[in-house]
Formats: structure tokens, sequence, C-alpha cells
């Protein structure tokens, strides 16, 4: 993977996987939006991330008061049911991976499941 792969699945939060197969050019056009400085790009996409910021909210918020999640152990849980990762979740909120494969235990024991395609599911049902 080249670093503009790397920066745009660490942006993203997930691979490209079968949309790459699909949309040969979609990991260029994905970089430039995300690097766009365009008011009128930025305008465009201001409501997307609003929404997805809303979304997010909501699903740690109802996880927190389901589950007693501490608010570090949802934030991980709705990353990861977001289709994120271990590894960019930390790099994103400057902690070790070690550090968040301890929150994630945590979330299992406190959730009942011990995958996280299960977590995933489970945040489905929540939301």
């Amino acid at each position: 993977m080249d670093d503009d792969s790397e920066e745009l699945a660490r942006r993203i939060a997930r691979p490209l996987g079968q949309y790459a197969e699909l949309y040969p050019d979609i990991e260029r056009r994905l970089l430039g939006v995300l690097r766009s400085r365009d008011p009128k790009v930025l305008q465009r996409l201001a409501p997307l991330g609003k929404i997805a910021r809303l979304r997010s909210e909501a699903l740690r918020e109802r996880l927190i008061a389901r589950y007693r999640l501490t608010a570090t152990e949802a934030r991980v849980a709705a990353w990861l049911a977001d289709g994120g990762d271990i590894a960019a979740y930390a790099e994103t909120h400057g902690v070790s991976a070690g550090t968040v494969r301890i929150q994630l235990k945590s979330v299992y024991a406190k959730t009942g499941v011990s995958r996280q395609a299960a977590l995933v599911k489970l945040a489905q049902t929540v939301f």
C-alpha cells in the first residue's frame, strides 16, 4: 500500500475493497475530495460530515446507556461498528493499539460478545 492509499484508508477508516475493483479510479477521486480546499466542495461535504458525527454520537450514547460503557469504550465500539480498525483508531486518537485492544476487551465483557463482527451486529441492533 503506498502513502496515498494509507492516508485514504486512515482518513475514511476503512479499506476500499470491492469499490476499488468496481471503480479503479475511486481512490484518486476520494483523495482529491479529501484534500480539496475548494469552498464549494467543502460546503457540499459539510452536511455529510455532520450526519456522520450525529449518527456516531447517537450510537455512542445508546451504547453507554444500554451496556454501561465508558465514553472511551463507546467511542471504540462505534469506530469499529462504522468499519474502522484498531490501528486507525489508535493513530487517530494518539493511543497505542494495545490500549485499544484492552478497551475492546472491556467492551466485549460488558456487551457479551467476543468478536468484532458480533460487535458490529450488536451496534446495528442498538441503532
